[in-house]
């Protein structure tokens, strides 16, 4: 919780109860000598003529507690003991704006109005907020997520015309002119806890264990960090003695403490996993890409490839849900950072020539959540090409089993799976590529239900004993299409490209 320490001109109790409870603490009683007493009163104007205004020696007048001090004594309060000079009344404010501004105290001069409504959860100062956001730009990083509506708290809704690739987290907007200011804007993190940005902005005063559940909190979103470092806050101390944790740390001076940019150790590792049931005949495949043999646990011949036995998997199961045990084995048993999800026969590409490879797929999933292939339309519904793959008494039970199984263990996604079923248009053959946390967050959702509803379909059907593959391959093709399901549902920012087909294996 931010702590407000202040130097107060005005009145302690009538102030402390205006403030209601705030955490606020006055350290000292402020006031001044100056112009006013002389009769001079002067406009703050603007700030040509501001900076034209001169103080001579003795002109201004600083009294602590009613102790005379000088402003290099000020100044040393400032950058210890307090954060801010703080006016209960309005005119005094004024009155003395242009003597403190030549003594360039004015950033940290506030009306108690001020106070109270904008230093909430962090030290407040225009001239941070203008920093910050040159900063973000300057550094190349603009697709940062603001945490905390840090500028939305501070008067950015007066800028609609910036042109701003940041994002706010904001749970209620309180004047809507914020959305011109922020390229998207999310009520919680869980909202947008599959996309990923350049850099995170953490602005809220935070101790360091809460710091460090902040970090946990926002992992997966950025490599980089933007956050609000307070002068002699414990944050700093802890920064101090423990930057080693991040990669790199550099610091931009702010009033009242710094910015701190602290780069996370990031493994930047692809995978591209090519799943085959056969000898897929692949020798040169751009680097990072492996071969996995899907069903290995039951395959009569093996081909060298890694296969999908090992650890925790589902190999056994190969012959009914095809693909999906590889996908299943990578899931359990990798940890790369990216990853693509293709087949022997298909793969992505940019040109209908080359492979996607791993440089082109990060660079394609900084602005997008997930790369899948062209949507296909036909003229024939979903529902009804299941039917036509195997029988319709099967086909039927299928999809009433799956179902039922999405309706005990995700039924937000029932509508979604109806919609996708009874609809036009698919992604076909269940490719995608995606950061881990996507991957992770389909494989988390899809293998909640689908195992399960096989083995229900196991004991319910005689599909094991069949060797006509329109029979026991009709929950893999039912399967093939959950991944338009899960897509549908989830705010993902979609990139699609054409697939490379190999007939010749």
């Amino acid at each position: 919780m931010y702590l407000s320490r202040i130097l107060l001109n005005g009145d302690v109790k009538k102030f402390l109860a205006a403030a209601q409870g705030r955490a606020i603490k006055v350290v000292g009683r402020i006031s001044f000598k100056g112009a006013a007493e002389r009769g001079e009163f002067v406009m703050p104007a603007n700030a040509t003529f501001a900076n034209a205004f001169k103080l001579k020696p003795g002109d201004f007048r600083i009294f602590l507690n009613g102790a005379e001090i000088s402003v290099a004594n000020l100044r040393g309060l400032l950058d210890g003991a307090a954060d801010y000079i703080v006016f209960e009344d309005h005119d005094a404010y004024l009155m003395r704006f242009r003597e403190l501004y030549a003594l360039k105290l004015i950033n940290r001069v506030v009306t108690a109005q001020t106070l109270l409504r904008h230093a909430t959860d962090n030290f407040f100062s225009l001239d941070n907020a203008v920093q910050i956001f040159n900063l973000i730009h300057a550094l190349k990083l603009p697709r940062t997520l603001d945490a905390d509506g840090f500028f939305a708290k501070n008067d950015y809704h007066m800028f609609p015309d910036m042109k701003s690739k940041i994002a706010g987290i904001i749970a209620e907007v309180d004047y809507p002119a914020i959305e011109n200011f922020y390229a998207q804007i999310y009520p919680s993190l869980d909202a947008c806890r599959l996309k990923h940005f350049d850099a995170l902005l953490l602005s809220a005063e935070r101790n360091p264990a809460e710091f460090i559940d902040a970090l946990i909190d926002f992992d997966s979103l950025a490599e980089n960090i933007f956050a609000f470092v307070r002068r002699g806050s414990a944050l700093e101390e802890w920064l101090a003695t423990n930057g080693n944790v991040f990669a790199s740390t550099e610091y931009f001076p702010a009033v009242n403490g710094h910015w701190a940019l602290l780069k996370k150790f990031v493994r930047a590792d692809f995978a591209g996993c090519v799943v085959t049931h056969k000898d897929a005949k692949l020798s040169d495949l751009p680097e990072g890409y492996r071969i996995i043999h899907a069903g290995h646990a039951q395959a009569k011949e093996d081909f060298g490839y890694l296969g999908d036995d090992t650890g925790d998997n589902i190999s056994r199961l190969n012959p009914y849900l095809n693909e999906l045990t590889a996908l299943y084995w990578i899931w359990k048993n990798t940890r790369h950072s990216m990853l693509a999800f293709v087949h022997y026969r298909r793969f992505f590409t940019l040109d209908g020539k080359n492979i996607l490879t791993g440089d082109d797929a990060a660079k394609i999933l900084r602005d997008f959540d997930i790369i899948v292939n062209e949507c296909r339309f036909g003229h024939i519904a979903l529902y009804d090409w299941k039917i036509m793959l195997s029988t319709r008494k099967l086909a039927e039970h299928v999809m009433k089993t799956v179902r039922k199984h999405i309706a005990s263990r995700q039924p937000d996604y029932l509508s979604a799976y109806d919609r996708v079923n009874n609809g036009f248009g698919t992604f076909c053959y269940g490719m995608f590529a995606a950061r881990r946390k996507v991957f992770d967050s389909y494989c988390e959702w899809l293998f909640s239900f689908i195992i399960d509803a096989t083995e229900e379909i196991l004991a319910t059907t005689d599909i094991a004993s069949s060797d006509d593959p329109r029979t026991y391959r009709a929950v893999g093709f039912l399967a093939e299409h959950l991944l338009g399901v899960w897509i549908i549902k989830n705010r993902l920012k979609i990139k699609t490209l054409p697939v490379i087909f190999r007939g010749n294996v």
